[in-house]
């Protein structure tokens, strides 16, 4: 009791006593300290917890990250029966829709010497790049052949393959590549063709047609 009363009157005095212990200890013994808290033979425990213990706290966070990963799954799962994967739910009204050209190396200028090969062929490696995936045999094997002038439109579920009509790169006539592979740059009359971006639910000639303005600089 005196011990103690003496503490609560001076609690400065008891601090430096309990520092005084702490510094007393060695290395050694800190060692030993640590030793016994990662392993006590006595008391059968590891970090301060027996194996009934640690058992108990794997099984929390088992189930608890279990139940957190399905509800993570269920809102997704949720979320992607909402959304279409052929078409999107926000998605801009263009008109006209964008327009590209091809062959398209730097920009919508197309520069070129007649007399110089190295100057026209970069262009004309593009078109063949580009027009790979129009070739008629390709087109024939992945594509389905549609009525000219008809809009060809795919019902049915959106989990059903959707197929695309055929473009055959024959179309082009003399652009196509095929009767003259330099697509006319080596004799200066130039092939370029227009693409147009695809836009879902745009259905052309219902609306304003697309012009194009070509000038020679």
């Amino acid at each position: 009791e005196n011990k103690h009363e003496e503490k609560v009157q001076d609690p400065d005095r008891g601090e430096d006593e309990t520092k005084a212990e702490m510094g007393s200890k060695t290395w050694a013994d800190l060692a030993g300290e640590m030793k016994i808290f990662l392993w006590n033979p006595e008391e059968r425990t590891c970090l301060g917890r027996t194996a009934k213990s640690w058992g108990l706290i794997l099984l929390f966070y088992f189930v608890f990250y279990t139940c957190l990963a399905g509800m993570f799954a269920f809102c997704v799962y949720v979320m992607l029966l909402t959304l279409s994967p052929y078409t999107p739910r926000f998605r801009d009204r263009v008109s006209p829709p964008g327009v590209m050209i091809r062959p398209y190396l730097n920009g919508f200028t197309i520069a070129f010497n007649v007399s110089q090969p190295n100057t026209w062929q970069p262009y004309v490696d593009n078109m063949h790049h580009f027009l790979a995936a129009y070739d008629d045999r390709v087109q024939e094997e992945k594509n389905i052949e549609c009525v000219s002038g008809q809009y060809f439109i795919q019902g049915g579920d959106d989990s059903e393959e959707k197929k695309a009509c055929q473009f055959k790169r024959s179309l082009l006539q003399n652009c196509s590549g095929i009767e003259d592979p330099t697509f006319g740059y080596s004799r200066g009359q130039p092939c370029i063709l227009l693409k147009m971006n695809r836009i879902i639910g745009y259905r052309p000639g219902a609306g304003v047609p697309v012009s194009v303005d070509c000038k020679v600089q």
